[in-house]
């Protein structure tokens, strides 16, 4: 049996009698928390598409739509192309917003959103399909709705109350749905808890892999994360706490289904400079600094600290170099790869090196 909210007892769902019934039962009978609440939820798949589209242009309006046509059409590229390795009934949709945090959130019913200061720490194509495939794994997986099932299941009162104001529909009804949209909110924003996450980690991985892409390089994104909050001290994506034992079991967890999943026939593709060539003049970091990502194309001969001195007028910035596209300060670069560096919206070309303007005024001459 199910109840839908938005819907009453002629659409197969439970009409406000019924509800009401049943909820009044299951408060006389033993175990109605936890449990109990496992086996249902308080809305149905309708449910979930009702909430995200009520949801989608509050969380637009609060991160900001990208304006880059051509880097919103890549992501929803690849994001379809996950959906279509998994087993869904959702239509989804792929949004990059315009915010600076390292995020990616999912609302019930297909809506994902991933931010660019995530896709500014992303070194390949495999990386960005494997937080996709996390992302995709919550939506059908439906972990929102189980949730909030745990936690209204022990506020029955406010569930009826719900049910009661969308069944006769009242203007109470849309309380209802904003107790569901907060409740959603905390959970796109922080995570829906280790097990939850756990199951998203690995069941997004198994999309990426059919979908052609290699699972260890979302393995390496997941890393880098954890190094990145323990260095920064900024909030970890969907609970990867540097510091929390739950984050080495994630990882690890991870790492495993990861190898197991190299005995799947199919492509591992990594596709590194295709996917960091869409991040040509991405804003990057916090507004206020006014930095845009710059792609560089290693020449023969470039070290990182060659790169540094020539393209930011600066070799100590080699290590932060090093550390946006994930490599070592030492480690010797590939003529033809492609690197990211951050610079300022002002500087249209990078800083010549020493004595060039008189070298140039010689030729001149």
């Amino acid at each position: 049996m199910r109840w839908c909210m938005w819907c009453g007892g002629a659409d197969g769902g439970w009409g406000r009698r019924e509800f009401l019934l049943a909820a009044a039962g299951s408060l006389l009978g033993a175990g109605c928390g936890l449990r109990q609440a496992e086996g249902y939820s308080i809305y149905d798949e309708a449910g979930d598409v009702k909430i995200g589209r009520e949801m989608d242009p509050s969380i637009l309006r609060q991160f900001g739509y990208y304006d880059g046509p051509e880097l919103q059409n890549y992501v929803a590229q690849i994001g379809q192309r996950v959906v279509s390795s998994a087993d869904t009934r959702f239509s989804f949709q792929f949004k990059v917003v315009d915010h600076p945090s390292i995020n990616a959130m999912a609302l019930p019913g297909g809506f994902i959103y991933v931010t660019r200061g995530i896709l500014a720490e992303m070194n390949d194509e495999a990386q960005l399909a494997g937080v996709l495939g996390h992302e995709v794994t919550h939506v059908n997986a439906r972990h929102a709705a189980k949730l909030m099932t745990r936690a209204l299941g022990t506020q029955i009162a406010t569930i009826i109350g719900i049910g009661a104001a969308a069944a006769t529909g009242s203007g109470a009804a849309a309380t209802g749905i904003a107790i569901l949209s907060s409740h959603v909110t905390n959970y796109m924003l922080l995570g829906y808890g280790r097990d939850f996450e756990i199951e998203a980690d690995e069941v997004g991985l198994r999309y990426a892999r059919r979908a052609g892409y290699d699972p260890r390089r979302t393995v390496t994104f997941f890393r880098a994360l954890r190094r990145h909050e323990l260095l920064r001290g900024q909030m970890g994506y969907h609970g990867f706490e540097a510091s929390h034992p739950d984050t080495a079991l994630r990882i690890a967890k991870a790492d495993t289904m990861a190898q197991l999943l190299l005995n799947e026939r199919g492509p591992l593709e990594i596709r590194a400079d295709a996917f960091t060539a869409q991040l040509e003049g991405l804003r990057y970091g916090e507004a206020k600094t006014q930095l845009r990502l710059r792609i560089y194309t290693v020449r023969p001969g470039d070290t990182l600290k060659s790169v540094a001195r020539a393209q930011l007028g600066d070799e100590g910035r080699r290590f932060e170099i090093a550390s946006l596209n994930g490599l070592r300060d030492d480690e010797p670069l590939q003529a033809g790869s492609r690197l990211k560096l951050a610079v300022s919206e002002l500087l249209r070309e990078p800083p010549r090196e020493p004595g060039l303007d008189l070298i140039l005024e010689q030729q001149r001459k």
